[in-house]
């Protein structure tokens, strides 16, 4: 199936679904520029930015998947699906990788507006040439999941755990999809075999990451902290998960421990500045919890931005300081409008 007829044909080519291309001397600068205030929040400036594209004539492929991502972000959904739908259509004949990674953008703005059989099709048509992409079968996985075919899904998952068998995030993911839409109990279940039939290689860090999903605490810190001290490990990833284990069990005292130790060492991580926030807040310690928000903000890493600033809105609010709050919360909607809860809350900080 091939997604190349703006939203009125999905065309056949022998059963495979040719994604676009692009030559490699097309003018796009202003698209560039336009992707990069996107990526940093800057939505007015990405507009004008398309608009200049669009008078400069620059490629109409690069052009139409910036729109649409733009849209996306936007949240709204009906034009970036067109525009998604427009740059697959400008197609040279060649797949390349920027294609695949466009139409991974089409499927999860179809999930986002509860299309799941068009996200469906979409992820047929990824896997018709690429067919053991596992983020794919994994994807078209939790979009059955939504459609209520489980038996689907399951086939999906296992397709992605055969395909990558030693890939513990993809089980956690599956775990956690499952558990999300009422199958915990099987999500366990996959979780449970990998300590059930150990990989010999399998490290400290992994089975502490089995351990906590599968609520064994003191198996997972145990495992968490023999990895903290392995010399050529990961820390930053292995500290939010140890951290993690005393916040299921209300031991904050211990989770900020963890957290501000490894800060003190390496303060370039605004996921970890995130969760010593949030820990904070539970402590009631408003003030170093919108420090700990504002540090992590300071890092400027886009990825966790959003709910780096929705907990320093938090923050504010618990400790009565509204005013602050709502001013902020004018920036988050600015920057995230597509987000339901906010548009609610700031319902609520209006009237405070």
């Amino acid at each position: 199936m091939l997604y190349r007829k703006m939203a009125k044909t999905i065309m056949l080519t022998a059963g495979l679904a040719m994604l676009c291309g692009c030559g490699p001397a097309l003018k796009h600068g202003n698209v560039d520029s336009a992707l990069l205030h996107i990526q940093n929040l800057e939505y007015d400036e990405a507009r004008e930015s398309l608009e200049a594209a669009e008078k400069a004539e620059e490629d109409v492929h690069l052009l139409s998947r910036a729109k649409g991502i733009l849209y996306r972000n936007l949240g709204d959904y009906d034009n970036a699906v067109t525009e998604f739908l427009k740059s697959l259509a400008s197609t040279d004949g060649i797949a390349r990788d920027m294609d695949f990674d466009t139409n991974y953008y089409l499927a999860d703005t179809y999930i986002k507006q509860g299309k799941y059989a068009e996200a469906i099709q979409v992820y047929d048509a990824i896997l018709g040439l690429r067919k053991k992409e596992k983020d794919a079968y994994y994807m078209r996985g939790v979009a059955k999941l939504y459609s209520q075919d489980h038996d689907g899904a399951t086939i999906d998952f296992n397709k992605a755990i055969t395909i990558s068998p030693k890939d513990y995030d993809l089980r956690i993911m599956i775990y956690k999809a499952l558990s999300a839409n009422g199958y915990e109990d099987e999500g366990a279940a996959i979780l449970e075999s990998c300590l059930n039939n150990v990989d010999p290689n399998m490290t400290n860090y992994e089975k502490g990451q089995i351990s906590y999903y599968l609520g064994n605490n003191a198996d997972a810190q145990s495992y968490l902290e023999l990895a903290r001290n392995e010399r050529d490990a990961q820390k930053a990833p292995i500290v939010v998960l140890l951290g993690q284990t005393g916040e299921k069990q209300g031991d904050y005292n211990y989770a900020i421990s963890v957290y501000k130790t490894f800060l003190a060492e390496d303060p370039n991580h605004p996921d970890i500045y995130n969760q010593l926030g949030l820990c904070q807040v539970k402590m009631g310690d408003y003030d170093n919890a919108v420090s700990s928000f504002e540090a992590g903000l300071s890092l400027g890493n886009s990825e966790y931005h959003q709910s780096l600033m929705l907990n320093e809105i938090t923050a504010y609010e618990y400790a009565g300081n509204f005013a602050q709050a709502k001013t902020l919360m004018e920036k988050y909607r600015k920057a995230y409008p597509d987000d339901a809860d906010a548009i609610r809350e700031e319902i609520f900080l209006s009237t405070r």
